[in-house]
């Protein structure tokens, strides 16, 4: 019977650790700036700055959602003073998106938030040795995909 109640017990510590990153990731954030950006919004921030000189239909392939997603997107992000879209120097014709100042700042604030969460991640596991940290790995990439079939459905 123990064994059942530390399984129950993990679940429920996996519940309660996903709905708190949830809600602490899910907050609107200024990343260092005067302006408030959404996660979706941030995350294309990220996106557009590790995948310089896209153009939207471009962007739109890579995460799998429709260009007008996109370009709703960034209009949201070029009245918020992060994005701005330019000319493709190879072709004057399409345009590809940049970073202002305020874009790189608040990347850079992204940047430092994961870094932080990293650290302490990496913190709580420096103690583990590499058997364990192998039974984590395979067990958070089962139960990862098993989120994807389930919601998938």
């Amino acid at each position: 019977m123990h064994m059942i109640d530390d399984k129950l017990e993990i679940s429920q510590l996996l519940l309660n650790i996903i709905a708190g990153f949830y809600e602490k990731d899910a907050k609107v954030n200024y990343f260092d700036t005067d302006t408030l950006l959404y996660h979706s919004e941030i995350h294309m921030v990220q996106f557009i700055k590790e995948n310089e000189n896209l153009h939207l239909s471009a962007i739109a392939r890579n995460l799998g959602v429709t260009r007008g997603a996109v370009s709703q997107m960034i209009m949201r992000l070029e009245k918020k003073g992060v994005v701005i879209k330019d000319s493709d120097p190879n072709n004057s014709r399409k345009i590809v998106l940049r970073l202002t100042p305020k874009g790189e700042m608040a990347y850079q604030g992204h940047k430092r938030n994961h870094d932080s969460y990293n650290a302490v991640v990496s913190k709580l596991l420096e103690k583990a040795d590499q058997d364990n940290l192998d039974f984590l790995k395979d067990f958070l990439e089962k139960y990862e995909k098993s989120l994807h079939k389930t919601s998938s459905h």
